[in-house]
C-alpha cells in the first residue's frame, strides 16, 4: 500500500484498497484555478456557460498497482456512474470536446481548451496522455493567447509560464469505446448542465490501458467548475494474469465485486482561493458529518439522517430532479450530534432525485428513487 502523501494541488481521499487488490486509490488533482484573464477570454469567445474567476479544474485518475490495466468505468442498475457539480461544467467554445483524444496539440494551446471538461481513458489531446503535473518532465506546450497563466499555489505547479508542467506527455492513446450513452455527455459540449449520470453503459478502453509512468495512473476525466465537484465511480481493471479482471463499485458490492472509499468524492471548497500549505486538500482523520437518506425508494416522505452534525449557519440541504431543477432548498438549523429531518415527497413525480447536504464545509449527495 502506498504511503499517504499530500501535495499542493493533489487531493488524497479516504482509505486505500488493500495491497492485494489492483486499485490503490482514486486520485483527484487540483489542476488549475482561473483568473480574470481566463474568464474574459471565455466570455469573448462566446462560452455558453461562464467561466467565473476562481473556477477549479479537477483531474481524476485511477491509481493502480504495476501490471494492472484500466478497462472501463461504468454505470448499472445498482451503481450509477456520476460526475456532478453544484453549478455547471465549463466547456471551451472553440476546440472543446466531450473526449479529448482527437484534439490536436495546436488546438489545445488555444484559448481555454487546456481546461475544457471531458471524459477520457488516458488521453488529453492527440498523441498526448495525461499524468500528474508532478510527474511531467517535458514542461508545457504553452498558450497562444497568453492566458491560463495563473500561478495560484493551491493548484500546485502552474500549467503555463515559468516552471510550468502541464500534465501531458507523448504516449500511445486509446480511443474510448462509448456504450449506452445518448445525450448524457451534452453537458461537456456547450450545453449547461451539472450532472453526468450513466446507469446502463460504459466508457471503455478496449484491450485496457496502463499509466505513462511507474505510478500507473490513468486519467479518467477533467472537470472545470466554480461549484462543488463530486463523483461516484465504478471501474473494471485487468489484472497481470491474462484474462483476469477486478470490478470496483462505489457502494453495495455483490458477488466478487470490491469497493473502496475513494470511489466517492465531493470537493470541500468552491472558492479556488487560498494559498497556504495544504490549501484545497481534504483533511484526514477528522470526523465528518455522515449523511443517509431513507426510505430509498421513497414514496410520500423521506428522512435525511445526519450523524456527527455540527451546528453552523451555512448548513443546508437541497433536492434536485434528474434535470437539475431544485425542488427543495432549506437551511439546516440547530443541528448537532444526530438528527433526522423529514421531507414531504408526496407531490414529487416518480423518478430519480439527488439530495445534497452541505454541513460544516462537507458536502454529500445521495441518489434517491421516488415511487
Amino acid at each position: 500500500m502506498k504511503k499517504v502523501t499530500l501535495f499542493l494541488g493533489l487531493i488524497t481521499i479516504g482509505s486505500f484498497a488493500q495491497a492485494q487488490n489492483g486499485l490503490e486509490r482514486i486520485v483527484v488533482e487540483k489542476y488549475y484555478v482561473t483568473d480574470a484573464a481566463d474568464s474574459t477570454n471565455a466570455a469573448d469567445n462566446g462560452a455558453v456557460s461562464a467561466l467565473p474567476v476562481g473556477s477549479v479544474t479537477y483531474r481524476v485518475y485511477a491509481d493502480m498497482l504495476p501490471g494492472y490495466k484500466f478497462i472501463q468505468m461504468f454505470g448499472d442498475a445498482t451503481n450509477d456512474l456520476i460526475f456532478t457539480t453544484t453549478t455547471n461544467f465549463y466547456n471551451d467554445p472553440n476546440n472543446g470536446s466531450t473526449t479529448p483524444q482527437g484534439t490536436s496539440v495546436n488546438n489545445t494551446k488555444k484559448n481555454t481548451t487546456m481546461i475544457d471538461s471531458w471524459l477520457s481513458v488516458g488521453a488529453v489531446a492527440s498523441g498526448q496522455l495525461g499524468l500528474l503535473k508532478t510527474e511531467d518532465t517535458d514542461g508545457s506546450i504553452g498558450n497562444n493567447q497568453g492566458i491560463l497563466a495563473n500561478s495560484n499555489v493551491s493548484a500546485g505547479l502552474p500549467i503555463n509560464g515559468t516552471g510550468a508542467q502541464d500534465g501531458m506527455m507523448p504516449g500511445t492513446i486509446v480511443t474510448p469505446n462509448i456504450l449506452g450513452v445518448t445525450t448524457q455527455m451534452d453537458l461537456f459540449d456547450q450545453t449547461p448542465g451539472d450532472t453526468f449520470l450513466l446507469n446502463a453503459g460504459a466508457i471503455a478502453a478496449l484491450g485496457g490501458i496502463q499509466g505513462l509512468t511507474a505510478s500507473n495512473m490513468v486519467l479518467l476525466g477533467q472537470f472545470t467548475t466554480k461549484g462543488i465537484f463530486g463523483f461516484e465511480l465504478n471501474i473494471q481493471l485487468g489484472t497481470p494474469t491474462a484474462g483476469g479482471s477486478e470490478t470496483y463499485v462505489a457502494h453495495d458490492p455483490t458477488g466478487n465485486q470490491l469497493t473502496d472509499s475513494t470511489l466517492t468524492y465531493h470537493s470541500q471548497s468552491t472558492s479556488g482561493g487560498g494559498g497556504g500549505s495544504g490549501a484545497g486538500l481534504t483533511e484526514q482523520g477528522i470526523a465528518k458529518p455522515s449523511i443517509s437518506v431513507y426510505p430509498n425508494p421513497a414514496k410520500d416522505f423521506m428522512y435525511i439522517n445526519i450523524a456527527n452534525g455540527i451546528d453552523n449557519s451555512s448548513n443546508s440541504y437541497s433536492i434536485k430532479d434528474i434535470t437539475g431543477n431544485v425542488l427543495v432548498s432549506n437551511k439546516l438549523e440547530n443541528v448537532s450530534g444526530s438528527v433526522a429531518k423529514k421531507v414531504d415527497t408526496s407531490s414529487f413525480p416518480s423518478g430519480v432525485y439527488f439530495v445534497t447536504v452541505s454541513m460544516d464545509g462537507s458536502v454529500s449527495t445521495t441518489k434517491v428513487v421516488k415511487h
